[in-house]
């Protein structure tokens, strides 16, 4: 079931959503790409959610 899978943060993985450190919120990888102009790829991602907030 949708919503079902929430992780430690409250992000709900079968929507997409995973956690960002540096945002301190749930994200969706490809919004958060194209937000913040990164690549649109795992490693881009994790690398810019595992720097500190600004």
């Amino acid at each position: 079931m949708t919503g079902a899978d929430r992780d430690a943060h409250g992000c709900v993985g079968s929507a997409g959503y995973q956690w960002c450190a540096r945002e301190a919120t749930c994200v969706r990888p490809w919004e958060l790409a194209s937000r913040q102009a990164i690549a649109n790829n795992a490693q881009a991602v994790s690398q810019y959610c595992a720097l500190p907030a600004r």
